[in-house]
């Protein structure tokens, strides 16, 4: 069931479920928060982790002309109010498209998080000069075939964040979640046991 959360009076609705440490999921521009319970992501996580999973003020469902589409720093400072208003602390925290451009932003600005996950994150060249601030463990997953941010954009995170790295998914788009996304799980459950956390 959706809730919803007053944010620079923007109504945001959101999907919260589980117990654990909590676990952030942000769709891409044409998506929203079902996005993640369609391919099961949402309630696999939700067995170990505090899901939330947040329609952004981009998403196809939210959308806002409060915004700056452009100005992808303001959504990261949003972002903060967020998760800061629910009383959402150390985040792990997933992005893909827009959301993981906008969780390295956060991430670059010093707010905190556990870990990040970024899937086909856009304009990484735009700020790449800032990504040396994340001192966090950092997972990018690209589709072998994404014509949106090429798999080659991969090498801003291996080349500027200590802790990152890089997993690519065959056959697969930008959306590489939706085209494969059992493969997409077992990716991420990789990741996780091997972070523990």
């Amino acid at each position: 069931m959706h809730q919803s959360v007053s944010i620079r009076n923007l109504n945001i609705l959101y999907l919260e479920k589980g117990k654990g440490d909590p676990f952030v999921l942000l769709h891409g521009f044409s998506f929203y928060t079902e996005t993640w319970v369609e391919i099961n992501l949402f309630d696999k996580l939700s067995r170990e982790y505090h899901v939330y999973s947040f329609d952004m003020p981009y998403g196809i469902k939210s959308r806002s002309d409060k915004f700056d589409v452009e100005n992808r720093n303001e959504y990261a400072v949003f972002l903060d109010n967020l998760l800061k208003t629910l009383g959402i602390n150390e985040p792990i925290l997933l992005g893909a498209s827009i959301s993981g451009e906008v969780a390295l932003r956060y991430l670059s600005n010093g707010y905190t998080a556990k870990a990040g996950i970024v899937v086909g994150p856009v304009n990484l060249k735009t700020f790449a000069d800032r990504l040396n601030r994340i001192t966090i463990p950092i997972l990018g997953i690209w589709g072998e075939r994404d014509n949106i941010s090429s798999p080659e954009n991969s090498k801003f995170l291996t080349d500027n964040i200590k802790n990152a790295e890089v997993r690519l998914l065959s056959g697969t788009g930008h959306a590489c979640y939706l085209d494969k996304p059992e493969e997409f799980k077992m990716i991420l459950e990789d990741y996780l046991k091997r972070l523990s956390i």
